[in-house]
């Protein structure tokens, strides 16, 4: 089931399409034990009126948690996807619907504030190991050319960066990339390509970037 942001009322976060040009009214608001049988029962208009109840409230908690907006929406679209895969995680009797998504939705963009941080400290750990290596070096000229490829990657994308850190200082495969950062085989391989070039580029090299089989 299609979840569509809402357009025309900016003041809700979805609408009630089934993503198909259809739209259905909400249906009146029932305590929360009837909505629970009724989502139990898979019952799509009373999905689409929680939707339409808690939508605002649900994205506003996500949004005091991240900075970017983007993000909020989706944790918000993924606590009510939750809602519907397992209703039956709801139980009226240790507190309100309303409650009930709050704490998802914190919870969910909270874990997403500490991937991001813990994949941002691993990515600037192997720059900074990718740095020390060479500090025992007596050249000046391969210092200077550390330093260069250090602020080369700086200007990178972060999803570029990442890729190329642990590929080329982490030692990994594509194929590791791809696992480790939990992305499909076919990103790892645009990311460190594209990377490639745009490094390259700042670095001033003529030379194409290496193939990933």
């Amino acid at each position: 089931m299609a979840l569509a942001r809402r357009r025309a009322s900016p003041g809700a976060a979805f609408d009630c399409s089934d993503g198909r040009g259809r739209y259905y009214a909400p249906v009146p608001i029932a305590p929360d034990g009837d909505i629970l049988e009724r989502l139990l029962a898979r019952d799509e208009s009373t999905f689409r009126s929680v939707i339409e109840t808690h939508g605002t409230s649900v994205l506003g908690i996500a949004r005091r948690v991240l900075a970017d907006p983007n993000l909020a929406e989706e944790v918000a679209q993924d606590t009510f996807v939750a809602l519907w895969r397992r209703p039956g995680a709801f139980d009226p009797e240790r507190g309100s619907l309303r409650s009930f998504l709050l704490v998802v939705a914190r919870n969910k963009a909270v874990d997403l504030v500490r991937r991001e941080e813990a994949r941002k400290r691993a990515t600037d750990s192997l720059l900074q190991e990718a740095g020390s290596a060479s500090d025992t070096a007596a050249d000046d000229e391969r210092i200077e050319d550390r330093e260069e490829i250090r602020k080369a990657l700086s200007q990178l994308s972060l999803v570029q960066r990442e890729a190329i850190v642990l590929a080329y200082f982490g030692g990994r495969t594509y194929r590791e990339v791809a696992r480790e950062l939990k992305i499909p085989e076919g990103t790892a391989k645009t990311r460190l390509r594209d990377g490639l070039v745009r490094l390259r580029t700042l670095l001033g090299a003529s030379e194409e970037s290496a193939g990933w089989n």
